[in-house]
């Protein structure tokens, strides 16, 4: 469809309940769509930035016959963290503790060799088992300690919806552990698989970004739940054999997927990353949590500058050759949304564990704030990757 319309895919950065942010944001931008001054053909994320990206897709893909929506769509993203956040008392209890032990780990304040798994309502954490059983009993939700519960409440149409007729397309990170493939888990598998016509089938071609060591397979809770499985909170998740933790260590989130190995129409015009791991860093980290802090954000942010530096790349072809390779490539323009310096700054590994109601509650205001003004000045608004950088 070629109206003049831009088309945006929005990639969704992993980290934890920080994420909240991407909520903000991201209802603002689905608040938006029915201007008509973009399109929303993709979305992306890793880890908690899986979360937000599959629940504003969920709510924007027909199900049952059914067409989505942007307004059914804010609700499930708002939803979704409403559900997430620590709410009863025995919630609330169970937050301030780990939050206690994680910071204490941080600061390498000694704990009798408890840790953050210890403190979690994991398998393999204190309490479960035994101890699970009270804490249901003391009002603890099972969609709080239990995340496949979470997401078959979260997005209970799932297996009803109409994946050839999805207006977005949606893509999820995970890190296959085992043999060390990187996955992405995409909507356009399930798509291509449940129909016969050849323009759907070869819209996103997949042979070009394929091969032994990277992957596409179809999108799933199982998937969501990989993406979304951080070392030492959630044990392994198993997928058709394989073995996933979120895609941290190799697309944060995925992004190369929207352009590589697809047809020129279906590449978008642009690509809006929601940062939510800060480039820079203030000063050179030199206590214990500066150094966790900074090493937890490089590994974020690393990953995904390879592949802008790469699209990057890809547009000077353009730009020099000319229709030697515009024929083929077209070139896409990438910016970012980031928080504000003195929340990204202020922010430490320990508090994307945070659960609470009134932190995930300010992120998400301040996405909201950042997202709107951000939302009003486009497309007078910055460019990879100058826009990455804060002021000094």
């Amino acid at each position: 469809m070629d109206d003049g319309i831009p088309t945006v895919a929005v990639a969704c950065q992993g980290g934890g309940t920080h994420a909240a942010f991407e909520a903000g944001v991201l209802t603002e931008i689905l608040g938006d769509l029915s201007a008509g001054r973009f399109r929303l053909t993709g979305l992306s994320g890793t880890s908690a930035g899986a979360l937000c990206a599959l629940a504003a897709w969920y709510g924007l893909v027909g199900k049952d016959g059914k067409p989505g929506s942007p307004d059914e769509a804010i609700r499930t993203l708002n939803g979704f963290w409403d559900g997430f956040a620590a709410v009863t008392p025995a919630e609330i209890l169970q937050n301030s503790t780990a939050q206690f032990a994680i910071r204490a780990q941080e600061q390498e304040v000694p704990l009798l060799g408890l840790t953050l798994p210890g403190f979690g309502l994991t398998p393999r954490g204190l309490f479960s088992h035994a101890l699970i059983t009270t804490f249901r009993q003391l009002g603890v939700r099972e969609t709080y300690f239990d995340f496949d519960v979470l997401l078959q409440t979260a997005f209970p149409g799932f297996d009803a919806i109409d994946w050839t007729s999805a207006p977005t397309r949606l893509l999820l990170g995970a890190s296959e552990i085992v043999d060390g493939i990187e996955t992405v888990f995409d909507s356009d598998c399930n798509a291509a698989a449940e129909t016969t016509a050849a323009t759907t089938a070869e819209k996103h071609a997949p042979t070009s970004i394929e091969n032994r060591w990277r992957t596409r397979k179809p999108l799933s809770l199982r998937g969501a739940a990989a993406s979304g499985t951080l070392p030492g909170v959630r044990e392994a998740e198993e997928v058709d054999g394989g073995f996933y933790w979120d895609g941290l260590y190799s697309q944060n989130p995925p992004v190369r997927e929207f352009f590589s190995g697809v047809r020129k129409e279906a590449v978008p015009d642009e690509i809006w990353v929601i940062r939510i791991n800060p480039q820079q860093t203030p000063t050179v980290p030199v206590s214990n949590a500066d150094i966790i802090d900074r090493e937890n954000e490089l590994m974020g942010n690393l990953s995904l500058n390879k592949e802008l530096d790469f699209l990057l790349i890809v547009n000077s072809m353009i730009a020099r050759f000319g229709d030697g390779v515009a024929h083929t490539y077209k070139p896409v323009t990438v910016r970012t949304i980031k928080m504000t310096r003195e929340t990204a700054f202020g922010l430490r590994v320990s508090s994307k564990y945070d659960r609470s109601r009134i932190f995930i509650d300010t992120l998400r205001a301040e996405g909201r704030k950042v997202g709107r003004g951000w939302l009003d000045a486009w497309p007078n608004v910055g460019r990879y990757p100058d826009d990455a950088a804060y002021d000094r």
